[in-house]
């Protein structure tokens, strides 16, 4: 009867008349199987009820191996096993099946013998499917209902590398729910694949970077396999002028440099279809790499319906900054309009558009990448409204909502009083430029909404200069009457003083174009005059100077660490110095954050002080001995003695001022200076220390210690 019931099985599964590979079954202890067929027409079919108990698959388990013809011979494939039980009574039987008398009564015949059980296993890959037609017996006395009784294991279903394979598992008759799972093979990332599938023996490249071109070696070729080498850009897929190669055997490729860029990659792969491929990006991190890449670059500024847009093109995605800067007419440096700075990613072709900004010719925009301005682009002349000389203005407000001024310069707001805008103090405008703004006459450039900062205005200079020159002639023909007089009075004295003005402030000054952070300790109201006073001699002298006093404003919107931060990258990046002015309060902060416990809350402090913070940046390049040729330390005498300066900041040139104000403004004017500039110099010193003495008087009068006479001070 057991014959018969076979061969009724497999009338009803027909063979599928195509040759399958080697494959086999194995089950447990306890457990005997054979493999029936290896390629089957099956069905699930309704599931039916058995009152005896039956043998079924209750879970399944794929796990990918590989099957080999010979050492380096193997092809991927999956390996199923199945958990089996003895499934008892009907009433435990999951759903409503079709109770299935013909083959109840064939298991009768057998109460005696094993239970036996017919199994199929179904596997579907794109574009094929196989079923495996399996037989199962479990003797009688091992039989226990309702428990795990042993596993049977098939060997094995083959799959293409990176193929996904779903399987599915039932007895015929179907006693139990189907089992159903689906199961990925790996790439030949998979250890087990390489060196044994042939598709994964790909060969290895390597890249030889020279001064014109760089070398491209293919290694290790199969023998009797050939390759593909291909030549891309990540994100474009293609790269003109170089079409893929074909490889036979070891070989070199030469590339020229001018085609080297980050984004260049390539390819190499067996000529075999879908076969796997090896990618590389050699030149991700070469610096002539991203010197071509930038060389290639564009921006480009333009109107589209009185709109500011801007359009980058590099040929490869890269990680970047736009920066809106304001480049005044004759200009060298352009610098950043505050807190409108936009970090993005450029792609081979991106737009962007500034709707807080209005057309200037002033304005231009930068890209910047890796810390450094790659390009800059300008609007041109005469094709937006605005004068190339307008005078660039911040608005805010103070707590009582009343107009403020200040002046854009270097990146920072300077007030009116302190601005040396154009060449020109600007101080003595502030009313006029006040009422220029209130009355429409100059030119907004961006607004309040949206932003962070205060409005900018475009403001013109040249009504108001024009009346100044006016007065100006009127000065000049009255102190030409005086030094004629004086020229009779006195006229050794009056020669001396001429050839001092030839030589001294109508000169360009040794310190134009140069650029310096001061750093100081507000200690109290009379030292932040002093400090102020050295600060506007050294602009007088054409310095640029940044200093916490003259910031308030944007010291407030960003916060003092962000602050100090940006003003020293920049002082540095443009070659510039940061000198740190020492008093007692200072040695004291400085002393306190050196000697602090690690987790303790930092010391408090004026909230607009940058002392604090700076240390935060400025300590790193001190304690890696950095500091040489950026940093000066400076003190006032008779308010503090230089050995009072903590040990740490000794590396670097140390001045007592005034004393030494001669070789403190060498230092600051740099190497470059001749035997006209160190002289007029050396005139300037002298005319500087007569301020600054009496602005030292009046602070020592401050202190609890002062012992200079009030007489002397003006």
């Amino acid at each position: 009867m057991q014959a018969v019931g076979l061969g009724l099985f497999l009338m009803l599964l027909p063979r599928a008349g195509r040759c399958a590979p080697p494959a086999a079954i194995s089950c447990s202890q306890g457990l005997a199987c054979r493999l029936l067929e290896m390629d089957v027409l099956c069905s699930p079919g309704d599931m039916v009820l058995s009152a005896d108990p039956v043998l079924v698959p209750t879970h399944m388990r794929m796990e990918s191996v590989l099957h080999c013809a010979g050492a380096s011979e193997c092809s991927p494939c999956v390996r199923v096993e199945l958990q089996l039980a003895v499934l008892g009574s009907p009433e435990e039987a999951p759903g409503e099946g079709i109770r299935d008398s013909r083959g109840k009564d064939a298991l009768q015949h057998w109460d005696g013998g094993p239970l036996l059980s017919w199994m199929l296993l179904s596997a579907w890959t794109n574009p094929s499917s196989r079923c495996v037609a399996m037989e199962v017996r479990l003797p009688r006395a091992l039989a226990r209902p309702n428990q795990t009784v042993g596993s049977v294991r098939f060997d094995c279903f083959e799959v293409a590398l990176r193929g996904l394979v779903h399987v599915t598992s039932y007895t015929s008759p179907r006693y139990w729910e189907v089992l159903s799972q689906t199961h990925r093979v790996s790439d030949c990332s998979w250890p087990a694949a390489q060196g044994t599938i042939r598709l994964c023996q790909v060969p290895k490249v390597q890249v030889s970077m020279g001064p014109e071109e760089a070398v491209v070696q293919v290694q290790d070729v199969p023998v009797g396999q050939n390759f593909t080498l291909w030549f891309y850009r990540n994100q474009t897929r293609e790269l003109k002028g170089l079409s893929p190669k074909t490889v036979r055997g070891p070989q070199n490729y030469s590339l020229p440099s001018s085609q080297l860029l980050p984004c260049l990659c390539l390819q190499v792969w067996p000529d075999v279809v879908d076969s796997p491929r090896t990618s590389l990006c050699p030149f991700s991190q070469d610096p002539a790499a991203w010197t071509h890449l930038w060389a290639q670059a564009r921006v480009t500024l333009q109107l589209r319906g009185g709109m500011l847009n801007c359009s980058v093109s590099v040929p490869c995605a890269v990680s970047g900054e736009l920066m809106p800067c304001w480049r005044p007419k004759s200009a060298r440096l352009c610098h950043e309009l505050p807190h409108l700075r936009q970090a993005l990613t450029l792609s081979t072709k991106s737009y962007y558009e500034f709707q807080t900004l209005q057309p200037h010719p002033n304005l231009c925009v930068q890209v910047r990448s890796a810390g450094h301005v790659r390009l800059t682009q300008c609007l041109q002349e005469g094709a937006v409204p605005g004068r190339p000389a307008d005078l660039l203005l911040m608005e805010t407000k103070d707590p009582q909502g009343n107009m403020l001024l200040c002046a854009m310069e270097q990146g920072s707001c300077v007030p009116l009083a302190s601005s040396t805008s154009m060449g020109v103090g600007v101080g003595a405008l502030e009313q006029q430029l006040q009422q220029a703004v209130r009355e429409g006459q100059c030119m907004q450039v961006w607004s309040a909404e949206g932003s962070r900062v205060g409005t900018g205005w475009a403001c013109s200079l040249e009504n108001y200069l024009r009346a100044r020159w006016a007065l100006a002639w009127m000065g000049g023909l009255l102190s030409t009457c005086c030094l004629l007089f004086l020229f009779l009075l006195k006229k050794e004295d009056l020669k001396g003083w001429l050839k001092f003005l030839k030589e001294g402030y109508s000169s360009e000054g040794a310190l134009r174009g140069r650029r310096a952070l001061i750093l100081y300790s507000p200690d109290h109201a009379g030292f932040e005059r002093l400090v102020s006073t050295l600060a506007s001699a050294l602009s007088q002298l054409q310095l640029s100077v940044s200093l916490e006093l003259w910031s308030r404003a944007e010291l407030g919107a960003v916060g003092p660490m962000q602050w100090i931060h940006a003003q020293r990258l920049q002082v540095l990046e443009e070659g510039g110095i940061v000198i740190l002015l020492f008093s007692r309060g200072a040695v004291a902060r400085c002393t306190q954050w050196l000697l602090r416990v690690q987790g303790e809350l930092l010391p408090q402090t004026e909230p607009h002080s940058t002392f604090l913070a700076s240390l935060n940046c400025i300590l790193p390049d001190f304690l890696a001995g950095k500091a040489g040729g950026h940093y000066v330390v400076a003190c006032f005498e008779d308010l503090l003695r230089p050995a009072d300066i903590p040990e740490l900041f000794r590396s670097v040139p140390i001045f007592t001022l005034p004393s030494q104000l001669h070789t403190f403004l060498l230092a600051l004017a740099g190497v470059a200076v001749g035997r006209e500039q160190k002289g007029s110099l050396k005139k300037h010193a002298m005319w500087i220390s007569d301020s600054l003495q009496r602005a030292i008087c009046e602070c020592q009068l401050q202190e609890p210690e002062g012992r200079c006479p009030p007489p002397v001070c003006p």
